[in-house]
């Protein structure tokens, strides 16, 4: 846990000592700011994995760097004050994962830091899994096609489809158009068949209902 860096911003230095102190104790490693202007140049400097934002600060304002840390892919959570239901919307609609309100719990810090840290590598990998399908897509009919028919076929969203066609050609360690163009195949294959047999059970009823069948004299019971 230590490789994980936390960029603190608060400018009461109470407040800063006491939120290092509780997540240095927890391993992580901690970058301190006392100002919004020099918390936006050491997020853009150290790009630590998490920002702990308060957005109440001088030189610039809170606000004004949560929405250079969103616009940097800069994951962050919100430092309030109790009451600013308000600041924690607007932090929110900034991008913010989560908020942290003082006075702070301290035994609930680690925990809602932990969470936003899976919830911030959650989104990265998810944007990651969009640029990869959307190159791919762009570059490879054979992938679009393959895409289309997990979604359809297998009730997939368009990344559920792609991350399953990804992760089975990196099991088999291949190129992903090798895999979909294979899979295409198969597709085409068993749709050929599938017709075949369809048609032999139409040709099949046909015969069938076309046989006359034998009639016999009515039985005369005495």
């Amino acid at each position: 846990m230590s490789s994980i860096s936390i960029l603190v911003a608060d400018d009461n230095l109470d407040d800063l000592a006491m939120i290092t102190s509780g997540l240095e104790s927890a391993g992580f490693d901690v970058i301190q700011a006392t100002d919004g202007a020099q918390a936006e140049r050491l997020a853009h400097e150290q790009r630590p994995d998490l920002t702990i934002l308060d957005l109440r600060m001088p030189l610039k304002d809170g606000f004004e760097v949560a929405a250079s840390l969103h616009a940097a892919d800069l994951p962050f959570i919100s430092l309030t004050s109790y009451g600013e239901e308000e600041m924690v919307q607007r932090a929110t609609d900034a991008g913010s994962l989560a908020y942290l309100v003082k006075p702070l719990d301290i035994e609930q810090l680690v925990p809602a830091v932990q969470s936003a840290l899976t919830r911030a590598e959650e989104m990265r990998q998810l944007k990651e899994s969009m640029e990869q399908m959307d190159k791919a897509l762009s570059q490879g009919r054979e992938i679009s096609m393959v895409v289309g028919i997990l979604m359809e076929r297998c009730n997939m969203t368009a990344i559920q489809a792609f991350d399953a066609l990804r992760d089975e050609a990196r099991s088999q360690r291949r190129k992903i158009a090798d895999v979909a163009r294979e899979y295409l195949a198969a597709a085409e294959t068993l749709h050929g068949m599938s017709s075949r047999l369809a048609d032999r059970g139409r040709e099949k009823a046909q015969r069938a209902s076309k046989r006359v069948p034998k009639r016999f004299p009515p039985r005369i019971v005495q």
